[in-house]
């Protein structure tokens, strides 16, 4: 709810003075929902201990209610970072925690192997970042004084579209999963799922642009200067699309020897879904920053409606596929047209916003491409 608001509004302050507000607000109100989920989670934990029932869930609530105390102000720290373009120093953090994490987790592990000791690496390390955090001054934990109610009523007004859409994406990616769990049987799963653990990895720079650029982009639409904001989208869109082309075609051809060398010869037979997978991974950056730009541009709730097209077209492809063709190749076929439908729709919407081009895109991307050599 927080993030892609905090850092928006940050990038569109006027002065020092605004910046404060904006973090002081986005601060409390992230104190704020904290404190409901960690009640939110006490509440269930009481109901579920009282009448006796689902009582491994008790585990998970005790767990997640430490993780979600501990994790806040290393989590703010990096989203202030970034809005504050401190992008060595996010990644110190991030590095830090994650060689820390383990770190304990091998020497727990050494000692006494368990569930319970990631649970306890997991827990440590986010609480020594969040202190490194702070002792840096790297949280803005300084100015959780200087909020305003107009501020937080803008950031929970644009925040309530963002969960929705996290909400949305989480449920797209996981919507094949149930189905086919549903109407097939969970060792289908196990081998729909091996080749999307592979493309995850085109993911990452994806994920990386987002981070980089978007308290840049939202400062130029800020000031506006919409002709720049249009170019340098384009321009960035098509590098990273051409980019992670070759990955695509990488996986495309050698799917075969990356399931095996991935999960082993049992899941062989899960190379031809690689290849389907790795014909719409090609345009994942499409879909994914079209995404992006909608909220940059303010338009927050159109990218909801978006995730939401995106989902309803995936549950009902997996439905009718499965129902009709009874495997998993049809599904995979689904999820490439779900895709396609939502970067379809982004550029529609981008188009009418401010003039996006797709053709725009791969000319400006090749440019760049061109000049790099």
């Amino acid at each position: 709810m927080i993030l892609n608001a905090f850092i928006r509004n940050f990038a569109q302050a006027s002065g020092k003075e605004e910046e404060k507000i904006v973090v002081g607000s986005s601060l409390l109100l992230t104190i704020i929902l904290t404190v409901l989920y960690l009640l939110f989670l006490g509440i269930l934990y009481g109901i579920f201990y009282y009448f006796n029932i689902y009582i491994e869930y008790l585990y998970l609530f005790k767990w997640y209610a430490l993780a979600g105390l501990l994790t806040l102000p290393h989590n703010f720290g990096t989203w202030y970072l970034n809005a504050s373009m401190k992008m060595i120093i996010m990644s110190v953090i991030r590095i830090i925690n994650q060689l820390i994490f383990i770190a304990l987790v091998v020497v727990f592990f050494y000692y006494r192997p368990g569930l319970d000791m990631i649970f306890y690496a997991f827990a440590i390390s986010h609480l020594l970042t969040s202190l490194i955090a702070l002792l840096m001054g790297w949280t803005g934990m300084n100015q959780l004084f200087e909020y305003s109610l107009e501020s937080i009523k803008k950031i929970y007004h644009f925040g309530k579209y963002s969960m929705g859409t996290l909400i949305g994406s989480n449920l797209l990616k996981n919507s094949d999963s149930f189905i086919i769990g549903k109407m097939l049987n969970t060792l289908s799963v196990a081998v729909y799922n091996v080749p999307m653990r592979v493309l995850e990895m085109i993911d990452i720079p994806i994920r990386s642009y987002a981070v980089a650029n978007y308290p840049l982009l939202s400062k130029v639409h800020s000031e506006g200067r919409h002709e720049l904001l249009r170019h340098e989208f384009e321009r960035k869109t098509g590098f990273i699309t051409l980019l992670l082309l070759p990955l695509s075609v990488l996986c495309f051809v050698f799917a075969d020897q990356i399931v095996v060398l991935i999960a082993g010869d049992v899941y062989a037979d899960s190379a031809i879904l690689l290849r389907l997978f790795s014909i719409y991974s090609a345009l994942t950056p499409l879909d994914r920053l079209s995404g992006v730009m909608l909220d940059i541009i303010n338009k927050p709730e159109m990218n909801f409606v978006k995730v939401l097209l995106m989902l309803f077209v995936n549950i009902l492809g997996d439905i009718l596929a499965i129902k009709y063709f009874g495997n998993l190749e049809s599904v995979a076929i689904v999820s490439t047209f779900t895709f396609v439908t939502g970067m379809v729709f982004g550029f529609y919407l981008l188009k009418k916003y401010i003039n996006i081009s797709v053709r725009n895109v791969f000319k400006l991307g090749l440019n760049v491409w061109s000049n790099s050599k």
